[in-house]
């Protein structure tokens, strides 16, 4: 081969190279700007273009330092949106992707509050455990607050009361946590009983929706109840007794249904009291995770 042959050879690689390297160099540019753009959109609270310019910067740099973050950011995209399902589905991406990224305990506590607002208790209440049990640095005394919070969801007193008292003492929740379990234990709920309700609607009708706090409805007990069996009675007493059969008939119908409407009135009546005092419990012990803009740390915020 002659000199001028390797020369020509030698050049045309070297320009493929310059080309290459170059070419390399624009995507990495226009990488850079996609996700400076996406991070803008989200910034401004646009997060459906936000996530989608979060994947094309992944799909331009997969390998990037910023492609973890860009990662992260779909999944609090579609968190901001409360697109619960998309976000659980971006979680579960970044935990399988990076097991080992310094953020994975703030993923899987972003996961756990997504299952907990999208009503998958059961779901919400292991991850929270996976987090208490690794000891997550500052992830750990948030995930048995959580945790508590589910529990009271579910109206588990006792289990919510646990996950309180778990919470480490040098914590800042620590104090929130003391005073919301002693509060859960003064719990006296006015619960009233149904077998006494179904007990006085069969005495006299309309007394049992009394007991639950109804005064419309006992008073359409009463009277519905009464007029039949007025009815009946008259017909009895004017030996008419195809029509008085008829009026009976109807009557034990309208008899039963006052029992069984007063028993569940009184179930509806203990279920709202729980509620009003777990939404004061929520009201009053509130947990909020939220981003401010000029600190790149979590901040938790309590009142009570």
């Amino acid at each position: 081969m002659s000199y001028r042959t390797t020369m020509s050879i030698f050049i045309t690689i070297f320009v493929m190279h310059l080309s290459f390297v170059q070419a390399r160099a624009d995507d990495r540019v226009a990488a850079e700007r996609v996700f400076g753009f996406a991070e803008s959109l989200y910034e401004e609270g646009d997060y459906f273009r936000a996530i989608g310019e979060y994947k094309r910067y992944i799909y331009l740099a997969p390998t990037d330092n910023q492609a973890e973050k860009a990662t992260f950011r779909i999944a609090e995209g579609y968190f901001q949106a409360k697109r619960w399902a998309e976000a659980i589905i971006a979680c579960d991406q970044f935990l399988s992707k990076y097991p080992a990224s310094p953020r994975y305990f703030e993923m899987l506590y972003l996961k756990g509050r997504i299952e907990k607002l999208s009503g998958r208790y059961d779901e919400a209440l292991r991850t929270f455990e996976l987090i208490a049990i690794a000891n997550a640095p500052n992830y750990k005394d948030k995930a048995l607050y959580q945790k508590a919070l589910v529990k009271l969801e579910r109206t588990d007193w006792r289990g919510a009361q646990d996950a309180l008292r778990q919470v480490p003492q040098g914590s800042p929740l620590f104090p929130a946590a003391s005073l919301f379990a002693a509060e859960m234990g003064k719990m006296e709920l006015p619960y009233k009983s149904p077998a006494t309700a179904g007990l006085l609607a069969a005495v006299l009708p309309g007394a049992g929706h009394l007991y639950a706090e109804r005064p419309r409805d006992a008073l359409v007990a009463f009277l519905l109840n009464g007029a039949f069996i007025w009815g009946a009675a008259e017909l009895f007493h004017h030996d008419n007794y195809v029509a008085g059969g008829i009026f009976a008939f109807f009557e034990l119908g309208w008899y039963s249904g006052n029992i069984y409407s007063a028993v569940s009135s009184v179930h509806k009546y203990n279920r709202n009291k729980e509620s009003d005092f777990i939404q004061k419990l929520k009201d009053n012990f509130s947990l909020a995770l939220y981003r401010d803009g000029g600190v790149p740390s979590i901040i938790i915020s309590h009142r009570f």
